[in-house]
C-alpha cells in the first residue's frame, strides 16, 4: 500500500478530489463538515485497476492545523499538493511544499483544481509559475494534472497515473523496528480502547508484546485492522487501527508512540536531541542559543531550548547542526525527519533530520567531542556507520546503531563494504576506524607520558590508573588499552603496565629522598630504618621508596623493611649455608653473624618461612620444601 498525503491552502478543493477518486469524504468529523474544512486527519482508500491500494490522507489546509499536516506527511510516500487554478500559489502552498520536502518526501505530483473557473492562458502562467517554485527539489519538472473536482475534467489522466504510482515509488521497509505515532485514539463498543496511526518500520501482529510511550506500559495487541477490515498482521506503510490489552485505554493518546522496543528508558536518558536543521527562506526569525522552538515529529509536539553547535546563529534559508532540549523527553530514531516551529506564533522555521540523542546539553569546551555530528548530515548508510565508530571509538557490530532507522542487514552490508575498502577494521571482535583510534592511541600515550613526568618514581601503572588517566568510560578505556597492548603501545606485566621504551628519571625532591635512602640502606645495610620512618617524612620520600621497590633495588622484607639486594642476598646465603651444615638454624645465629636483634630477625625468618627455605620447629628453624628442590 501507498499512502498519499494531500497539502495545499484551504479551501484549494484537496478534500473534493480525494472524494471523486475514493467515494469516500475524509472529512470525517461533523465539525469539519459544518464548516467545510479539514481539522484534523482523514483518510480514504484508492483501489487501483491492479487491485493495489492507495492510502489517501487528506490533511488540513487551515493555518492553526498545520501541526496536524506535519503528523499525516510524516508518514506519506507521496505528496500531492493541491493548488486551485483560480487563486494560484498561496502562502500556505508554500508552507506545505516545504514541509514536506523538509520531512524528506522524494515523490510527488501536483494537481491544479477549478480548472474550470479559469481561462486557459491563466493556466499555462500558473503552471509555469509553479514549475518555477519547486525548480531544485524533489518536484523538479513533476507532474502537473489539470482538474475540476466539480465537472470531473482531467480525472482520467489523475488515475492513469495513480494505477502505475506503485511501479514508480520506493515502498517503506520491513527494517523490523516497528513504530506507530498515535494520530487518533477513541473507545469502541466491545473493543475498548483504540489507536491508529500509520505503520512504519516493522510488522504489528495480533498477540505481540507491545510497549507504549511515553507512559513506558506494556501490553499485547489484542486486535488489528488495515484499510478497515480486521487482519492478523499489519505492514509498514498501512493505516493501522490496533487495540491493546493491559494498557488503560487513557495512556492511548495523540503523539504517543506504540513500539515492540524492550529499553524506552534510553529515550528518556538520552533526552537531548542533536539536529541537522535548515531554516526554511522566509522563517521569521534566526535561532539562536536560548531560543524557545516546538519540535514536532510523527504526531509528537513538544516544546524545547535551542543551542547551536558551531556558530552564534543561523538565518533563514541557512543550514546548520543545533541541539535541542525538550520539556519533555522525545521517542525518535536517528535519521527521522522533523519539523521546527516557533511556539508563537505557530510559523514555521524549517527542518531537518534527527543525528544522535545526548545526556545533556554539551559545554562548550566538549564541543570537539561532537565533530562526528558532521558526517551525519548527509542520508549516507556508511557515513553514518563511521560517525558513530568515531563516537563510540570501539563497538560491538551487534551494538551498533540500535536506535537508528535501519535494518540490522542493512547495516550489516553497508559495514561489510567499510571492512572490505579498510575504512573500519576489526579488534576482539570490536569494530573501530584504524585513522581514529591512531588518532585516539597517540592522544591517551601522551596523557600517559604526562603522568610519567608528574610522577617520575613510577615504573608502571596499575589498570585502575590508567583508566583514571583516560577521558573514557571504564570499560571503554579497558578496551582501548588492550588494543595498546596488541599494537606493543603498551607493555603488560603480570597485572601492570607501561609505555613501551618508557625511561624513568628522578628529579627533584624525589631524586634527592631517593638518594638518602639508598645511602641509609648501604650504611646500615642490616638493621635498616623502618619503612614508616622514611614515608613519614613526606611524599617525595613515599614516591621514592615505590621506585625503589618497583625497580627491585631492594628487597621488601614483610611490611615493616627493605634491605638492599646486597645485604638479603648475604642473610639468605647464610642461612642456607647454615642449615645445610648443620641442619638448623637459631636466633642467636642471626643475631651473632649479622649483630642484629630481635627487632630485625623474627621480620626475616616469618619471610624466609614464607618463602619456604626455612621451617618453624619451636626455637628454631629447620629446611623448608625449598631445599627438597
Amino acid at each position: 500500500m501507498i499512502i498519499v498525503g494531500t497539502a495545499g491552502h484551504i479551501d484549494h478543493g484537496k478534500s473534493s478530489i480525494v472524494k471523486r477518486l475514493t467515494g469516500t469524504n475524509p472529512d470525517r468529523l461533523p465539525e469539519e463538515k459544518e464548516r467545510g474544512m479539514t481539522i484534523d486527519l482523514g483518510f480514504a482508500f484508492y483501489k487501483t485497476s491492479n487491485n493495489d491500494t492507495i492510502a489517501f490522507v487528506d490533511v488540513p489546509g487551515h493555518e492553526r492545523f498545520v501541526k496536524n499536516m506535519i503528523a499525516g506527511a510524516g508518514g506519506i510516500d507521496v505528496v500531492m499538493l493541491v493548488v486551485a487554478a483560480d487563486d494560484g500559489w498561496m502562502p500556505q502552498s508554500e508552507e506545505h511544499f516545504q514541509v514536506v520536502r523538509l520531512l524528506g518526501v522524494k515523490h510527488g505530483l501536483i494537481v491544479i483544481n477549478k480548472i474550470d473557473l479559469v481561462e486557459k492562458d491563466w493556466l499555462e502562467l500558473l503552471e509555469e509559475d509553479i514549475k518555477n517554485k519547486v525548480a531544485g527539489t524533489f518536484l523538479d519538472n513533476p507532474k502537473i494534472f489539470k482538474v475540476s473536482s466539480q465537472t470531473g475534467e482531467g480525472f482520467d489522466q489523475l488515475e492513469s497515473y495513480l494505477d502505475s504510482l506503485i511501479n514508480n515509488v520506493t515502498i517503506r521497509k520491513n527494517i523490523n523496528k516497528p513504530r506507530l505515532y498515535i494520530d487518533r485514539s477513541f473507545t469502541q463498543t466491545g473493543i475498548g480502547g483504540v489507536a491508529t496511526g500509520t505503520l512504519k518500520g516493522g510488522n504489528f501482529n495480533i498477540g505481540q508484546q507491545v510497549n507504549l510511550w511515553p507512559s513506558l506500559e506494556s501490553g499485547k495487541i489484542k486486535s488489528l485492522q488495515s484499510n478497515g477490515s480486521s487482519v492478523e498482521t499489519a505492514i509498514p506503510g498501512q493505516r493501522t487501527a490496533l487495540s491493546i490489552t493491559g494498557i488503560n485505554k487513557s495512556l492511548l493518546v495523540r503523539g504517543g508512540v506504540i513500539t515492540d522496543s524492550g529499553d524506552l528508558q534510553y529515550f528518556k536518558h538520552h533526552s537531548v536531541l542533536a539536529l541537522s536543521v535548515e531554516l526554511l527562506g522566509n522563517a521569521p526569525v534566526n535561532i539562536k542559543d536560548r531560543r524557545k522552538a516546538v519540535l514536532i515529529v510523527g504526531t509528537t509536539e513538544v516544546e524545547g531550548e535551542l543551542r547551536l553547535y558551531d556558530s552564534k546563529e543561523l538565518k533563514p534559508s541557512q543550514s546548520g547542526i543545533i541541539f535541542f532540549k525538550p520539556d519533555d523527553p522525545v521517542y525518535c530514531h536517528i535519521g527521522d525527519r522533523f519539523i521546527l516551529r516557533l511556539p508563537t506564533p505557530m510559523v514555521t522555521l524549517g527542518g531537518g533530520k534527527v543525528l544522535d540523542h545526548l545526556q545533556h546539553f554539551p559545554r562548550q569546551k566538549q564541543l570537539k567531542d561532537y565533530e562526528y555530528l558532521n558526517n551525519r548530515v548527509s542520508d549516507n548508510l556508511q557515513d553514518l556507520i563511521v560517525s558513530e565508530i568515531d563516537k563510540m571509538i570501539m563497538i560491538k557490530r551487534e551494538d551498533l546503531l540500535e536506535y537508528a532507522a535501519y535494518s540490522k542487514s542493512e547495516m550489516k552490508k553497508a559495514t561489510d563494504g567499510l571492512l572490505k575498502d579498510n575504512k573500519l577494521n576489526v579488534y576482539n571482535g570490536l569494530l573501530y576506524n584504524p585513522e581514529n583510534i591512531n588518532k585516539t592511541v597517540s592522544e591517551y600515550s601522551d596523557r600517559i607520558k604526562k603522568y610519567f613526568t608528574k610522577n617520575p618514581h613510577l615504573t608502571k601503572l596499575t589498570l585502575q590508573q590508567l583508566q583514571q588517566i583516560s577521558i573514557f568510560e571504564d570499560d571503554l578505556a579497558e578496551k582501548i588499552i588492550k588494543y595498546m597492548v596488541s599494537e606493543s603501545v603498551l607493555s603488560k606485566v603480570d597485572s601492570n603496565y607501561n609505555l613501551s621504551g618508557q625511561t624513568t628519571s628522578l628529579k627533584g625532591p624525589v631524586k634527592k629522598a631517593y638518594n638518602e635512602i639508598l645511602s641509609k640502606l648501604k650504611t646500615e645495610k642490616y638493621t635498616p630504618p623502618l619503612l614508616s620512618k622514611f614515608a613519614e617524612q613526606g611524599k617525595p620520600y613515599k614516591d621514592a621508596i615505590k621506585y625503589i621497590i618497583d625497580t627491585k633495588q631492594v628487597y621488601k622484607c614483610g611490611s615493616d623493611f627493605i634491605f638492599i639486594n646486597e645485604a638479603w642476598n648475604d642473610i639468605i646465603v647464610y642461612i642456607t649455608q647454615h642449615i645445610q651444615k648443620t641442619g638448623k638454624l637459631s636466633l642467636g645465629d642471626l643475631r651473632d653473624k649479622f649483630n642484629i636483634t630481635r627487632k630485625f630477625i623474627i621480620p626475616i625468618l616469618e619471610e624466609t618461612d614464607r618463602k619456604k627455605i626455612t621451617k618453624r620447629d619451636g626455637d628454631i628453624r629447620i629446611a623448608g620444601e625449598y631445599f627438597k628442590k
